[in-house]
């Protein structure tokens, strides 16, 4: 990786103790991923989920406050069980290249969510005004509590 990249880069691991399989599952069927996918307090409205190399995933992300995120996704690469590659933006700009891989442990699996940014000041922008970090975070930590529940 090139000092550029860790620059402009955000990564997030969780270690969760369920299969692989399971988790990829979890993240990758549009009846199981947009029942759980988001910050805590949001929901996603109007979605539609292409999965396959150069299909699409649209939805509006809604806030707790009512506010509406439009998001779209461009699958780039998908390898199950272990990665999943999309450009990740909001329709009129990419904001970033998201990159999930699953690793299996012997605890169970290792998550590790990396967001490659156009620019460092682009990746400050949305940790700052949008907490991304946090968010991520709560993103994760509501995967691991739906795959206990519902898989």
């Amino acid at each position: 990786m090139t000092t550029d990249e860790k620059e402009r880069e955000l990564t997030l691991e969780r270690e969760i103790p369920f299969a692989r399989e399971l988790v990829w599952k979890a993240m990758t069927d549009p009846e199981h991923v947009n029942r759980w996918w988001g910050p805590d307090g949001f929901r996603n409205e109007g979605v539609i989920m292409d999965f396959r190399v150069g299909g699409t995933w649209t939805f509006e992300m809604v806030g707790p406050d009512g506010t509406r995120y439009p998001n779209h996704s461009v699958f780039k690469e998908i390898t199950p069980p272990s990665k999943l590659v999309f450009d990740h933006g909001d329709g009129e700009r990419m904001w970033f290249e998201t990159t999930v891989t699953l690793q299996e442990i012997d605890s169970g699996t290792l998550i590790t969510l990396r967001q490659l940014y156009p620019s460092r000041e682009s990746r400050d922008e949305v940790v700052t005004k949008y907490g991304a970090i946090e968010g991520g975070k709560q993103h994760l930590a509501k995967l691991e509590a739906y795959v206990r529940e519902n898989l």
